[in-house]
């Protein structure tokens, strides 16, 4: 099960309508999925005309996505009323900038409009070697990658800092983990409602965190990022129904 299936699944188990997906540049996670209504956000999109053709006749609802071709931090900042108007996101895919700050800027955002009951999954929180972890701002150059030991053209950054973080910030607010599967999915629930929502990066924590290594993950993944078995899917499934 990838992320589209995870997240299509969801969508079929619960009244859920509004769907977020933060990285969608070409559209491929994100035009199958069938959701009422539809955000995209990314600062260059490059879908094709044709794929979103073949969207369209699948899944109607494509015709009233809305995309916002702008960074992330942008987006939350400047598109508060809109947000406001979806009243909350439901499912919230984050697979935007593949680094440490980025990924937390956008969960933490998130946070702010997730529903209670909803839920971010996040991509590639789990390298499949230290390759794909090299910690960067953008995808490896050319250049870059022939100076990369081991590089295999799979980047997915050290996004898994994110779900540390998040575990030792919000150890009794948030349920946090990551799922062997699909080059790793992240997933951010809450464990209670709260009245009042304010997230903002814990400096301090960000640098600690900041310093650990690919290696040091790996030496206890189970521990570390709460690395679950491809099966955990099953699981949060099942804590969708009703």
């Amino acid at each position: 099960m990838d992320r589209v299936d995870l997240i299509q699944e969801i969508f079929s188990l619960t009244d859920f309508q509004n769907y977020l997906e933060i990285g969608c540049q070409k559209g491929k996670s994100f035009l199958p999925i069938k959701a009422k209504n539809k955000t995209a956000v990314d600062p260059v999109f490059n879908i094709s005309i044709l794929r979103k053709l073949k969207w369209f006749v699948k899944w109607p609802a494509n015709f009233n996505a809305r995309y916002f071709e702008e960074e992330s931090d942008i987006f939350f900042n400047k598109r508060k009323d809109y947000l406001e108007t979806l009243k909350t996101l439901d499912v919230v895919l984050v697979d935007g900038l593949h680094n440490f700050r980025g990924s937390l800027h956008d969960v933490l955002h998130t946070l702010d409009y997730l529903h209670p009951e909803g839920i971010i999954i996040m991509h590639d929180c789990f390298p499949p070697h230290p390759a794909a972890a090299i910690p960067a701002d953008v995808f490896p150059t050319k250049e870059q990658q022939r100076q990369i030991e081991g590089w295999t053209g799979e980047w997915c950054g050290d996004v898994w800092k994110t779900i540390v973080y998040l575990q030792k910030k919000y150890p009794e607010l948030l349920e946090t983990g990551v799922i062997n599967t699909d080059y790793g999915l992240g997933y951010v629930k809450f464990k209670k409602d709260l009245l009042e929502r304010t997230f903002e990066v814990d400096e301090a924590l960000f640098n600690e965190i900041n310093q650990l290594a690919y290696e040091d993950m790996m030496e206890n993944p189970q521990k570390i990022i709460n690395l679950k078995p491809k099966s955990y899917c099953k699981e949060i499934l099942q804590s969708y129904m009703k």
